[in-house]
């Protein structure tokens, strides 16, 4: 800049200072002499254009001063022609300027498109109206296996597998195609690849080529392919197990129906029994009238089990105290034929609001436990209390710690073997039920008093 400054500045001062002593003829000549030197430095100078501009300024001015000092004629109109001279190197600068910051531009974008569709994840290539290739990416090499030779300049002819071929050649005259299938390599390796290609034009809309993307779905296909066959296995074991399950729900209900029966039967005789010979026969009812109980329990146990899910059982306002003292009075029974007995602590005119059916299977299902696992002898307490907002149910017994309380409400699982052996559904009904109505439930087991905890909220 400094040295394009010093230069102008030495130029112009034939033109500032000595074309005032020379005649017409040399005047001439210095005016055609500086004027080719800024038409040169209009096109040397013009990738900077402050410095461009500046030259021609250093000249052009004190050249143009000169003229009209001199102050004939002629030097009017030079000065004349000479200002536009001026103005239209200044703007030739400009022009020139502003098409080579978009050469560079222009540059840069096909620098980063060069660069991006070398190292492009996806297999990219260019080809010419004759299917030549003109260009490919190391992606599509390696994809093909070409690893070692160079698919620029072949023809898609001339590829391995032709079934591509068509999708290309139909982008030259039908625009944009797809494809989605097979491949085989030159190595016999197979392939799931999905292509999409595109003609490019010029500007007056001729097409020129092609451009097409190819990507390697093989892995995604073949997930994809295992996913359906798992699906498949999957959807006929749901089939085959609903099945099952289906069978299973006839069969308890059979069994359902055919208890029914003779639980009637057993029902009405004993009482006829009671009503001849009381005397006589009282502690043999005594264990009947037990069985029958403990057998309507499970009775009402099986039917909650295979209706809870076909049933909507509304929920209605209770007497929680006078519904336990019933429970209670039915399960006495039972608790005295197994030498055990229940003893209460209730707090009266407690209401909650659920469904009786499944507050009946909470109740019953705990006192049935209770007295099945209870040390024989012992005490079973029922405890119900209203603290602030919340009713807490408990029902405590003696008898051998629970092992794992946290999977005692678990389906299946029981704890008890031989004569006590349960088959894990009471408590797992009862987490559900609890569940459904928003019931805390826990359990506590310590030397050997376990007590089950059930909190409702108001």
């Amino acid at each position: 800049m400094i040295y394009a400054f010093i230069s102008g500045l030495m130029v112009s001062t034939l033109g500032f200072v000595f074309i005032h002593y020379v005649n017409a003829y040399y005047q001439l000549f210095i005016l055609a002499s500086l004027l080719g030197l800024t038409a040169g430095a209009a096109t040397s100078l013009s990738s900077d254009i402050r410095i461009a501009l500046t030259y021609i300024s250093i000249i052009m001015i004190p050249l143009i001063s000169s003229m009209i000092m001199i102050n004939t004629s002629l030097s009017l109109i030079l000065a004349i022609l000479m200002i536009l001279f001026f103005l239209s190197q200044v703007i030739m600068i400009r022009q020139n300027y502003s098409q080579e910051q978009k050469i560079q531009e222009l540059s840069v974008e096909k620098n980063l498109l060069n660069n991006l569709f070398s190292e492009a994840p996806l297999g990219m290539f260019s080809y010419d109206k004759n299917l030549n290739i003109l260009y490919a990416n190391r992606k599509l090499h390696k994809m093909f296996e070409y690893e070692h030779r160079t698919i620029t300049g072949m023809n898609l002819n001339s590829l391995f597998d032709s079934t591509i071929i068509g999708v290309f050649h139909n982008i030259l005259t039908q625009g944009t195609q797809s494809y989605s299938g097979p491949y085989i390599t030159m190595n016999d390796r197979y392939l799931w690849i999905e292509t999409t290609g595109f003609p490019f034009k010029n500007t007056n809309d001729d097409i020129l080529g092609g451009i097409g993307i190819i990507e390697d779905k093989t892995i995604e296909y073949t997930h994809k392919k295992e996913l359906e066959s798992l699906h498949e296995k999957l959807q006929d074991q749901i089939e085959h197990n609903q099945l099952l399950l289906d069978e299973n729900k006839q069969f308890i209900s059979d069994m359902v129906h055919q208890i029914r029966t003779p639980m009637s039967v057993i029902m009405t005789n004993t009482s006829l029994i009671e009503m001849k010979s009381e005397s006589q026969v009282s502690s043999y009812v005594t264990q009947i009238n037990s069985a029958i109980n403990m057998l309507s329990n499970s009775y009402e146990d099986l039917s909650y089990i295979i209706s809870n899910d076909t049933i909507e059982y509304k929920d209605i306002e209770l007497d929680l105290s006078h519904f336990i003292n019933e429970r209670i009075d039915f399960f006495e029974v039972i608790s005295d034929a197994n030498n055990k007995s229940i003893s209460s602590s209730i707090e009266s005119d407690i209401k909650v609001t659920m469904n009786d059916t499944e507050l009946e299977r909470l109740i019953d299902n705990n006192l049935s436990n209770a007295i099945k696992h209870s040390n024989d002898e012992s005490e079973i307490e029922v405890m119900l209390d209203k603290n602030n907002s919340d009713i807490v149910l408990q029902f405590i017994s003696k008898g051998e710690n629970i092992h794992d309380v946290t999977k005692i409400f678990d389906k299946n699982y029981t704890e008890s073997y031989g004569a006590k052996r349960s088959l894990g559904l009471g408590l797992n009904m009862v987490r559900t039920i609890c569940e459904k109505n928003n019931i805390s439930y826990s359990v506590h087991s310590e030397d050997n008093t376990n007590t089950f905890t059930y909190i409702f909220k108001v």
